[in-house]
Formats: structure tokens, sequence, C-alpha cells
């Protein structure tokens, strides 16, 4: 699941930058701003990984201490930490960075890339001292609490993700909201549905950090205050792991029956690997082994998925098109990319 949510950011940041690729500098004779616009046009002119990540190391050695190289950190830990199956080389690169970079928000950004490798490869990280260095320079912002929150979840580091999370608590109102995007035009409700989801969010990590810190009562008092808010997709998958949590904490709790249900959608609608694994432990569970579980996740499919509802979308020439004239009832592929 992380590792999906990384490579979904690192693709926006390089989408980013790539959209920038041919603009000319403003001013030319920063030697550090040449050196990113040469970077970013000889990027957008390669497609390998094995093409990118020379070049992007290259970069980060040469401009350690830069924001760029903080911006960069994701994509070392990406290409080659899980790519090129070189999670020791990404982290001592980034280490090196690290050391030389004296930028807060790049150290961050840094530190957040570093900490996922350094489990992998058994170094000794401080989570909680990657965010209390940036916190020390201005307030946390909710995303930065939840990455944190995320980040320590994922590699049991259940006090850090209880303090994060509830930290985030914090950021989960209205005006909070508000106060961050300043410059947005967001009605009242608007910005209470924005805070629900927060609240949502922060009360998912904080219920698992409650349930693996052995806090069962509270865990669970705070997964239920966590599923109104909840919200979920066409097909039913929810836009928080709360039901991967919860049911996996059901699931702990001998209840497979109710981990079955909270998993099923998340683990086939949603593709997301952790939910399909606990459903099938929950099966087996349940049935006494896995025998018949692919026919029963096919039928469950079936349940799932419906027909699209009718919509129209401009295209190119503004000219609305409308889907179910479009797909004309058969099974119809719709893409959505950013042009350039």
């Amino acid at each position: 699941m992380k590792k999906m949510l990384l490579a979904a950011g690192l693709l926006i940041l390089l989408g980013m930058m790539l959209s920038c690729s041919n603009e000319a500098p403003v001013d030319a004779v920063d030697p550090i701003e040449q050196a990113w616009t040469d970077f970013r046009a000889e990027y957008g002119e390669l497609e390998s990984t094995e093409e990118k990540l020379p070049l992007i190391q290259a970069f980060m050695r040469e401009h350690p201490d830069t924001e760029y190289a903080g911006m960069l950190a994701g994509a070392i830990a990406y290409y080659q930490g899980d790519e090129m199956e070189d999670p020791e080389g990404a982290y001592l690169l980034l280490a090196e960075t690290l050391t030389k970079n004296t930028d807060p928000e790049s150290r961050y950004q840094i530190g957040m890339a570093m900490f996922p490798l350094a489990m992998e490869t058994g170094a000794t990280m401080d989570l909680g001292a990657v965010a209390e260095e940036l916190a020390a320079t201005r307030e946390l912002k909710f995303g930065e609490m939840i990455d944190v929150a995320d980040t320590a979840l994922a590699h049991d580091q259940w006090e850090v993700g209880a303090t994060y999370a509830e930290a985030a608590m914090g950021k989960a109102t209205a005006e909070a909201f508000l106060a961050d995007y300043p410059d947005d035009d967001y009605t009242a409700e608007e910005a209470a549905d924005k805070a629900d989801r927060r609240k949502a969010m922060s009360l998912a990590d904080l219920g698992w950090a409650q349930w693996n810190l052995g806090q069962t009562d509270e865990a669970m008092a705070t997964f239920e205050e966590a599923a109104p808010l909840r919200t979920v997709d066409y097909v039913g998958a929810a836009d928080t792991p709360l039901d991967y949590y919860r049911g996996r904490a059901m699931l702990a709790s001998g209840d497979a029956a109710a981990a079955m249900e909270l998993l099923t959608a998340g683990a086939i609608m949603g593709s997301d690997d952790d939910s399909m694994a606990a459903l099938r432990e929950a099966y087996a569970e349940k049935n006494g082994g896995n025998d018949g579980f692919d026919e029963w996740m096919w039928s469950q499919r079936e349940t799932l998925a419906k027909a699209v509802d009718g919509f129209s979308l401009a295209d190119y020439e503004s000219n609305p098109q409308d889907f179910s004239a479009l797909s004309d009832g058969k099974v119809t592929l719709l893409a959505f990319w950013f042009p350039t």
C-alpha cells in the first residue's frame, strides 16, 4: 500500500517537473537554477529507470545543499531503492545528502524518504526526530503529520504513529483547513467535508496505533467514531485505510466473518494488496482453509461491480460527449491523464 502511494506521489512530482522542462529560466546567472533547468530538460528526454537514475544521482551528489535535493529524495527511494532493488545504496546516498543539507524543509523530505529504507536495511533511524526537526522551525501541516503517522504505522512505530495521528486531529477542523488554503474559494460546506475527511484519516491511524499498543477498547471506540466519516468510491472501497485496520482488528479478535465484510471491497475492487492478504487469511479462518477462495472472490466482484451512471464531459474542442453513447453498453476503459 505504502509503495503504491509513494509511486503515485513520485509520478505527480515528476510530471510537474516535466511540464516545466522546456521553460526558459528567468535568470540563468544562478548556477544552481541553471543546473536544475538543464536537469529537467535532460530528464524529459529519458524513458527508462536505468537512464533516469544516474542523472538523478549525479544531481544529488553535485547539489546536496539545495531544495532540489529534497524534491528528488523520493525519486532516489523509488527508482534506486524499489525499482532497482538497491535499498542500501539509496539509503547511503540519502544519508550522505542529509549530512550536507542545511534547509529544514529539504531535510524533512530527505529524512522521510530515508526512513523506510533504513527499516528495510536494518539501519537505526528516529522517525520522530525527522518530524521534530522541522517542527522546531514551523508548525507542521496536516499532510505532514499524517505522512509521519502513516509511515510510522507501516513500520510498527506505534507510539510515533499515535502521537502524530493525535496531532493531526488538531488540524481536522474546517477553520484549520481554510487556514491551510487561504487563496482558495471553498464554501463552508466544502470546508466541513474536507475537515471530516481529515478527521477520518486521523482517527483511522490513531485507532490502529491504539490497537497495536494494546489499548483495545480505546481503539474500537476510535474506529467507531471514524466509521461515519469515511467515504467510499463507486464500488465501495474506502478512501482511508480504516476498513483495512478494522478488518485486521476483527480478525485478530477472532471474528473472521466481520473481518471479511470489512476487507472485501478494498481487496477486490480497491486492488489493495494488504487488504487482499488479510482477506485470504480471514477466509481461511472462517472456512478452514483457502479452498474455493478464488471462486468466492469472483462472485464478490460480480456483486460489487455495477454499471456506471450516465455522465457527460467536454472534449478538447469543448463539445460535450455522452459516456453512455460512447460505451454503447459495452465494457469501456476511460483513461484520464495530464495533458501538457
